[in-house]
């Protein structure tokens, strides 16, 4: 096959060259043979389709379409994965045919002398791929290894963002900067220049430490204070529970460090009294705000929690606190009930085959891990997430509840194989108890999971559900991250574990229009208005559905009388 592209310089590509004008060149290419410029029509063809635009509106642009096809996973399309990497295989071939792709990948080019030598040198396979693309990349720009710095760095990241059609651009930069690091450490031979590893998380809470000792003991004080266990304190509020306090505490920390950033000098804020004041308020809330780009429920918490401070601990004078609660009044989010993106998310499921998928998702997932044979850590995670997956679906818990379940504390079995969930309201968010059958397909998972996979993630004692390390159950951030990726790689769908509650009161609802009483028992909500305020007007389609059938119904009634034509009355 040749090699040749179809523009012999980058800069001869046409700069409004589309998928339309690509396709073309590609179908007349001769020197491509004719089954591949077949396969690379088909996936071009499938991208279009994917982006949901005519190929002469799609820019030929690897920049452009890796921004619109980030967020695609193959079941979205009914694609198998090795289908869909095939699709951006040929893809990239067509592009790089065109001479607009001048990223190589990590195999296909050779190496230049220089970068072959030095590889030559790992005898790690996983340093030796990971820094595959890189060596090419500096190669084919007769970069030498000893070249390599943070600003070469920064300009791979731009390529890899705006010339290259991969997912995950600054991932790959972040691997590639430890590995070259790590090469540096392991081979004395390799350039030992250290690169910048960049932390693209979003960190925007500081330590205590950098804080006055005081600060953090005045709000270690306060925060004890809301506990209610001082018997002999007079309290003038419901005593928090442990998990409300660590909110509490992180709130309180999200907030001094919006003043750092402001501005305020860290060792000025020595105790509550200095992050009070109204203007100072304002300083820290005008960060969240230009954070957030508007006002949220989060930002008038923050603003409702430095009030009562205020009110409560610092006992501020009565005009401070009156322009306290009118900042409070201001910032106060209009929305009410459901959150625009949840709504939006929950429109997946108004189409009956994104409902199919997600409901036969749990038994998928223990079908996969079967036909795998023995149960191995990685098939175990699997049933893990399907388990998870199948309480979600039958018993809507928030994540909390789900992820700390306990084997002993909180599963009941009988005898005859019963098996009931109980959960005690100071374990609950709104303090209801949660008690509920497991139903019949569920149980027969649990047990399967704790008989045959479990077992493989366990590396001591441990009666968690779903144990992490330590005997502990893991951290539901990771629990969090496996639901939501099973979903979007197994049913193409944007769904976090919360969503599950949102997604019972709608399936029941489309059902049953109207059956508020039934999805509070379900929630736990503790009054009908809670229930309403979030989920009034979630039905109104399939009210509109039953309705159009009951009119389709009536037509087809005989007519009970005839009424002659232009009778208007006795």
């Amino acid at each position: 096959m040749s090699n040749r592209t179809l523009s012999d310089k980058p800069g001869d590509a046409p700069s409004q060259l589309t998928l339309a004008d690509l396709l073309d060149k590609i179908t007349a290419d001769e020197t491509i043979p004719h089954k591949r410029r077949q396969d690379i029509s088909s996936a071009l063809r499938m991208v279009g389709k994917i982006i949901g635009r005519p190929l002469a509106e799609c820019p030929a642009q690897p920049g452009w379409l890796r921004a619109r096809l980030k967020a695609f996973s193959p079941a979205m399309a009914d694609l198998s994965t090795a289908r869909w990497r095939n699709i951006l295989s040929l893809t990239r071939f067509a592009l790089q045919q065109a001479g607009l792709l001048q990223m190589p990948g990590r195999h296909r080019e050779s190496l230049s002398p220089e970068w072959a030598a030095l590889f030559a040198l790992i005898t790690d396979r996983r340093i030796q791929s990971g820094l595959s693309r890189f060596g090419r990349y500096c190669g084919a720009r007769g970069i030498d290894p000893q070249e390599v710095d943070d600003t070469l760095m920064a300009r791979f990241l731009d390529d890899l963002s705006e010339a290259a059609l991969v997912d995950k651009p600054r991932n790959i930069h972040r691997m590639t900067c430890c590995l070259w690091n790590k090469a540096a450490s392991a081979f004395p031979t390799w350039p030992q220049q250290v690169l910048t590893v960049p932390d693209y998380r979003k960190h925007y809470a500081l330590a205590w430490t950098i804080f006055p000792a005081s600060l953090k003991e005045d709000v270690d004080a306060y925060l004890k204070c809301l506990t209610g266990k001082d018997v002999l304190a007079e309290i003038y509020f419901r005593p928090l529970r442990p998990i409300s306090i660590e909110n509490r505490l992180k709130l309180l920390r999200a907030y001094v460090s919006a003043l750092v950033q402001h501005g305020y000098d860290p060792q000025s804020l020595k105790t509550l009294h200095d992050v009070v004041a109204v203007d100072v308020l304002k300083h820290g809330l005008r960060v969240f705000l230009d954070r957030a780009g508007g006002k949220t429920a989060y930002i008038n918490e923050v603003a409702y929690v430095i009030t009562a401070v205020a009110h409560y601990w610092v006992k501020v004078d009565p005009k401070h606190l009156e322009q306290l609660k009118e900042l409070c009044k201001r910032l106060k989010s209009r929305e009410v009930g459901m959150t625009d993106k949840n709504r939006s998310r929950l429109r997946q499921f108004d189409d009956p085959e994104n409902v199919r998928r997600l409901l036969a998702l749990p038994a998928k997932l223990v079908a996969d891990a079967r036909r795998a044979g023995k149960p191995t850590c990685d098939t175990a995670r699997m049933v893990q997430v399907a388990l998870a997956l199948e309480l979600l679906l039958m018993i809507p818990l928030r994540l909390k509840n789900l992820g700390e379940i306990n084997i002993e504390r909180h599963l009941v079995w009988s005898y005859r194989g019963v098996v009931q969930l109980t959960i005690p309201g100071d374990e609950v968010k709104n303090v209801a108890d949660i008690e509920a059958l497991v139903p019949p397909q569920a149980v027969h998972l649990l047990d399967t999971y704790i008989r045959d996979y479990r077992p493989l993630l366990i590396d001591g004692p441990s009666s968690a559900l779903f144990p992490g390390k330590a005997g502990a159950s893991k951290t539901l951030q990771t629990l969090r991250l496996q639901i939501v990726k099973a979903v979007e790689r197994h049913c193409g769908l944007q769904v976090n574990p919360h969503l599950f509650r949102h997604i019972a009161a709608k399936l029941y609802l489309d059902a049953n229009p109207g059956a508020y009483g039934v999805v509070r028992l379900l929630l736990g909500h503790k009054s009908i208005e809670t229930t309403i305020k979030f989920y009034c007007g979630m039905e109104t389609a399939s009210a509109f559905r039953q309705y159009d059938a009951h009119i389709l119904k009536l037509r087809q009634q005989p007519a009970w009388h005839s009424v002659p034509t232009g009778a208007v009355g006795p």
